[in-house]
């Protein structure tokens, strides 16, 4: 026969076998957390992203602009400026890298070729440059 001490020992151990409130409690407090810092990090992370995408948009197009210069634009002291249907804006300047002298007879100069784009990120504005030299006819030969 089972004794009253006997049978409260042997509940009191089935009750031990589950989780507590304050330890089911703390795990949804860590689960939370860990959720809140994954979700940041996928934020900030798809955002890195659009700027990675917005700045390489700019590259490519700063690229095409100087590869156009010499070909479809010509080489020649100028300044351009546009605006793509994307949101970029632009602006190339063509000019003589050194003045050239009165009496140099040379019939080709050298041109320092910028551009640079503008766009807004958010309520940011950012811009990407580039700059290259380029041999060209010489505009004006002065006598």
């Amino acid at each position: 026969m089972k004794t009253f001490s006997t049978v409260m020992r042997h509940s009191a151990d089935e009750d031990e076998a589950g989780f507590t409130l304050v330890e089911v409690i703390v795990a949804l407090a860590m689960l939370s957390l860990g959720l809140t810092l994954v979700m940041s990090m996928l934020s900030t992370g798809l955002g890195r992203t659009g700027m990675a995408e917005r700045l390489a948009g700019a590259v490519s197009l700063a690229q095409s602009a100087l590869a156009q210069v010499g070909t479809i634009i010509p080489l020649r002291s100028e300044t351009r400026d546009g605006t793509e249907e994307n949101g970029y804006q632009w602006h190339l300047a063509i000019q003589p890298y050194r003045p050239t002298q009165s009496g140099d007879a040379r019939t080709f100069e050298l041109y320092q070729v910028s551009v640079q784009i503008v766009w807004l990120e958010g309520q940011n504005q950012r811009s990407f440059a580039l700059s290259t030299l380029r041999l060209g006819p010489r505009a004006a030969i002065s006598q």
